[in-house]
């Protein structure tokens, strides 16, 4: 249920914060006061549009919060898992929708920003508005539909029905891609062993690329590599006439040390060190001499590396930019030519599982047919009862049900909904009522009868009650107030009769203070909420109103002890 909201610099409303609670919450005030802001908000607070209109005069920024408890409500967690959200262990739930003058709107979902469409995924599942002429859901056969399903209890069934369907529906999409063009199914098959045949042909190895490379380099620099070797091996061991090896100076140097060193045994320790770096320079010179000797330019093998990494790159302008995506381009084409090779197995396969599937469908879907057409019937006699009760004594709705051909996701099902006022004048679909007094009480009645199945746990009415007098209102007063048994209902209302049976009682009233409008609302108890009661009643507190009002009070009070 919604248990807090708070609105800032919304319409009139420049900071409001409401505590609800459970049961039947009615609102009243006099007429232009604010109270269908109220529902506005909390239509924007559950996904509705946003418009910087909505912003207070000479405010920048504006916000609507709820504060909600969901536990237990499957459809909720399931969304909430869905979109990664870890539920709080209280089950408490915090939606923010904040505005802004620039249009820059946002959504949050327990202080985490989402997005408008993830946003109102949950938002469906919380609160649930119905305004005078707001009945855009219950003209769709879709929620036609699922009403029945619920009144009925077939959710299950029908659950199975469309896991079934989609399973067959997937299957049947598998052979229509099976029993594509033969010859393109043909041409693509050569393709692919083309392709798997030029790879496996060239072979690459992980690695390979590199190494040719660095050979082929040594290869075309071997004159120079040569030469090098050469320099080097004369400038450390080689020498000359006019010019003593390095080898050779260390060796001199190393006479004269060792004489320093007879006369300072200190420097002994330099002496081994040069001794060290004579046989390193010797061992450097000899290394380079034999890498001299092996150098030499092989045309022929000089031609095979080119022509293997011209190859490789064959391959990568076709395959890929790495010998890595090339092996994986070859398995997955492998991949892809066992399974059309192997297609007239697995389209026999399928096939088969089709026929299943659509074979269990046609039995779960008959089933369903059968119960629904009773539920059908239930439903209609509980609707008339109610509307009976709601001051339509001759009104009649009929749910029609009719069985296409085709199958679909919730069964093969077409419904409708019709309304009859009055006997004699026709029968209509709901969707052709022109009353809106007369769409308000089917509505209710519908809500009243599935109070105990609907999952949504907030009902909001925006005047449902409006053009609606006598017993006829008293009908509605009594409706609302026994859905409020099982569901968090939200009221606005005229109705003094109404007004007495609320468990939680709320007054709008527009003040002007400097120059601006305010709108405030108070919780009424006690006294404020008799003279209230007065006031919707006669206009006035008069001792007439008042006793009157009383009496509404303690006719409220004995229904809910019964």
């Amino acid at each position: 249920m919604l248990a807090e909201l708070q609105i800032e610099n919304f319409a009139l409303i420049e900071k409001l914060k409401l505590n609800l609670g459970p049961g039947l919450n009615v609102v009243t005030g006099e007429t232009g006061a604010g109270k269908s802001i109220i529902i506005d908000a909390i239509g924007l607070l559950v996904g509705a549009r946003a418009s910087g209109e909505y912003l207070r005069e000479g405010a920048e920024r504006g916000c609507v919060s709820g504060l909600f408890y969901c536990q237990d409500l499957k459809g909720v967690e399931g969304i909430l898992k869905e979109l990664g959200f870890k539920p709080e262990e209280d089950g408490s739930l915090l939606l923010t929708r904040e505005l802004s003058r620039s249009g820059r709107h946002s959504c949050r979902i327990n202080g985490r920003p989402v997005t408008l469409s993830m946003y109102q995924k949950i938002g469906q599942h919380l609160v649930d508005i119905h305004g005078q002429h707001a009945y855009q859901s219950l003209l769709r056969p879709t929620y036609q539909l699922q009403l029945l399903d619920s009144f009925a209890g077939l959710t299950t069934l029908r659950k199975e029905i469309t896991e079934i369907y989609s399973r067959w529906r997937a299957v049947k999409h598998e052979l229509e891609e099976l029993y594509g063009d033969p010859s393109e199914r043909e041409r693509q098959k050569d393709l692919l062993r083309f392709q798997i045949e030029e790879i496996d042909r060239a072979a690459p190895k992980l690695g390979e690329e590199e190494e040719l490379k660095q050979e082929l380099k040594i290869l075309t620099s071997a004159e120079e590599l040569a030469r090098g070797a050469e320099m080097v091996y004369t400038h450390l061991f080689g020498g000359g006439v006019r010019q003593a090896s390095a080898y050779d100076l260390l060796a001199q140097a190393g006479e004269i040390l060792i004489s320093m060193a007879n006369l300072d045994p200190g420097l002994k320790k330099w002496v081994t060190m040069l001794e060290e770096a004579s046989l390193q320079v010797e061992e450097v010179a000899k290394a380079l001499r034999s890498y001299r000797e092996a150098l030499e330019f092989d045309p022929k093998r000089l031609q095979e590396i080119e022509d293997r990494l011209e190859t490789l790159r064959r391959l990568h302008r076709k395959y890929g930019r790495t010998l890595e995506d090339i092996l994986r381009f070859r398995e997955e084409a492998a991949a892809t030519l066992a399974r059309l090779e192997q297609s007239e197995e697995l389209a026999s396969r399928l096939e088969k599982e089709s026929e299943n599937l659509l074979s269990v469908y046609e039995e779960k879907a008959a089933k369903l047919h059968h119960l629904r057409l009773k539920a059908a019937k239930e439903l209609e006699k509980e609707i008339q009862v109610v509307l009976r009760e709601l001051a339509m004594p001759a009104a009649k709705v009929t749910i029609a049900l009719r069985c296409r051909e085709d199958p679909g996701p919730v069964g093969k099902d077409e419904i409708e909904f019709y309304f009859q006022p009055n006997p004699g004048e026709g029968t209509y679909p709901l969707a052709q009522i022109a009353s809106g007094g007369e769409m308000a009480r089917v509505m209710l009645a519908l809500k009243s009868i599935l109070a105990g199945v609907d999952e949504i746990p907030t009902l909001i009415f925006d005047e449902i009650d409006a053009g609606v007098g006598g017993q006829a209102a008293r009908s509605v007063a009594l409706r609302l107030a026994h859905i409020g048994r099982k569901r968090q209902v939200l009221c606005v209302t005229h109705s003094a009769q109404l007004a007495s049976l609320a468990d939680h009682h709320f007054n709008v009233n527009k003040v002007v203070q400097g120059n601006r409008t305010y709108t405030l609302v108070k919780e009424l108890t006690g006294e404020e909420r008799l003279l209230e009661l007065a006031r919707l009643l006669s206009g006035e507190a008069s001792p007439t109103a008042l006793k009157h009002a009383a009496e509404l009070l303690d006719q409220a009070k004995a229904i809910k002890r019964n």
